[in-house]
């Protein structure tokens, strides 16, 4: 029955499967060449992630993802609509579209497929495929399932029509990502001026790029503040500069919208409340003048890509 559903939506021809010379029955999903077809290519974006999608009709969509963080990473997912039913390997071949003149086949990489996960296609061969929509190529990515089409050679199909203004909106997404994700600031030190609750400049940079991404997460749900001061000459100085310090910190957190009660301020340890000017603890070192925010949020609300390694698969082409 899933079989009869897969042929009933798709255009299956006899032809000879790509780069194997072997003869197959294919089953292709591909855009038809009308103004329509252009409104196949989207984006979906915001300082977190750039998404670039194609919906192969009937078939599923295709979704080119960039992520924010102090590198930027991409990938690319395959959903299909009936998943993957079988061990299989899909291609990615580069050609002229049917209504251009006929042109040499190009294997830009391959990936193995696995029942119930969607393709993942890693950073290098990502860009490969990206560029040659761009030069006006279409993309194959044939790939046989035993199980939802018999062995056919199933092909879905990216289009260039409509391209290249979604991919412009791709790219300039891109120069809009904050250069941070949720890895980079979930545990940040700060450190202070000497005898100053103001941060240092690099330490306010970093505190800067915190804030930046907690404007954007809406799944805190916690950020601890841990202040020091052994930099003054008596305790009850050092305690009153670790107060200082810590509210000036939770002042730039209450200032961008965070609510007071998901911030602590943890008590200061035994070495801040020494209160024995007789035999003061000055310290003049980063040590003494630090500050520690850890940040914690909902993990069951996150959509866990956004931090997650992009591993290069796909650049195998032998």
């Amino acid at each position: 029955m899933i079989k009869t559903l897969v042929v009933a939506i798709s255009c299956a021809i006899a032809s000879v499967s790509v780069f194997t010379g072997i003869a197959h029955a294919q089953i292709r999903y591909q855009a038809n060449i009308s103004p329509e077809a252009k409104k196949l290519w989207t984006t979906d974006s915001n300082r977190l992630k750039c998404s670039l999608l194609f919906s192969v009709p009937d078939y599923g969509i295709v979704n080119f993802m960039t992520y924010s963080g102090k590198t930027l990473r991409s990938n690319m997912t395959v959903h299909p609509k009936l998943g993957i039913a079988d061990d299989s390997v899909m291609r990615f071949i580069a050609t002229k579209p049917e209504w251009q003149s006929v042109s040499n086949e190009k294997l830009l990489g391959k990936i193995k497929l696995f029942p119930g996960f969607n393709p993942y296609v890693g950073p290098t061969l990502s860009w490969k495929i990206l560029s040659e929509l761009s030069h006006g190529n279409q993309i194959l990515m044939p790939y046989t399932d035993k199980k939802l089409a018999a062995g056919q050679n199933i092909i879905p199909t990216l289009s260039p029509l409509g391209f290249k203004k979604a991919y412009r909106d791709y790219l300039s997404c891109q120069e809009q990502l904050i250069r941070v994700n949720f890895n980079d600031i979930r545990m940040m030190p700060l450190v202070f001026k000497l005898r100053e609750h103001n941060l240092t400049e690099k330490s306010l940079n970093l505190l800067n790029e915190q804030l930046e991404y907690l404007k954007l997460d809406k799944n805190i749900t916690k950020i601890t503040i841990r202040a020091y001061a052994y930099d003054m000459s008596k305790g009850p100085d050092n305690v009153s500069l670790a107060k200082d310090r810590a509210e000036m910190l939770k002042k730039a957190y209450t200032d961008i919208g965070i609510s007071e009660d998901l911030i602590e301020i943890v008590p200061f340890n035994a070495l801040t409340l020494n209160t024995k000017a007789e035999n003061p603890i000055v310290d003049e070192s980063v040590k003494s003048r630090n500050a520690l925010i850890t940040v914690d949020r909902d993990n069951a609300l996150i959509n866990k890509d956004l931090e997650a390694n992009t591993p290069d698969v796909g650049t195998d082409v032998m």
